[in-house]
């Protein structure tokens, strides 16, 4: 009555040669894998090391670093119209002497915030998606067009 619902004995054979043959096939694997060690060769080849073609591109970071230099909030305010008073990054109040950058929106944010903001491949404002770099070639993805 109830036991028509148990596995019939070929089902679990099934099963248990399935299993026993993946555990056969890795301690074959691992047999051969010491035994090349214990001789002094290897499994195979290690990859050949790439070299760059040339330079390495400059970060989106440190282009921006060139192109723009970061001043303490007290000064980038006061000749300025009003701004927010917290960066928009991180949530966190300036105070006077924080170091910040100025985007060519006007936007201010914490120097460090905004770096790595720029570090995760963001070529755009937090705010306003305005491009931070003017006039740069815009072939950078920024990691909300990134698949």
């Amino acid at each position: 009555m109830g036991l028509s619902s148990l596995p019939t004995p070929s089902e679990s054979v099934l099963t248990l040669v399935l299993v026993n043959t993946a555990l056969t096939v890795s301690i074959v694997k691992e047999l051969l894998r010491s035994a090349l060690h214990v001789l002094g060769l290897r499994a195979a080849p290690p990859p050949p090391p790439t070299t760059p073609a040339g330079p390495p591109e400059p970060s989106l970071t440190d282009r921006f670093r060139s192109r723009t230099s970061p001043v303490r909030f007290a000064s980038a305010t006061s000749c300025r119209r009003p701004v927010a008073a917290d960066c928009r990054v991180c949530l966190a109040r300036f105070e006077p002497e924080s170091v910040v950058n100025r985007l060519p929106c006007d936007h201010l944010f914490h120097q460090a915030c905004l770096e790595t903001w720029l570090d995760h491949r963001h070529a755009t404002c937090p705010l306003c998606r305005t491009h931070v770099l003017q006039g740069v070639d815009r072939a950078v993805p920024s990691a909300s067009s990134l698949p």
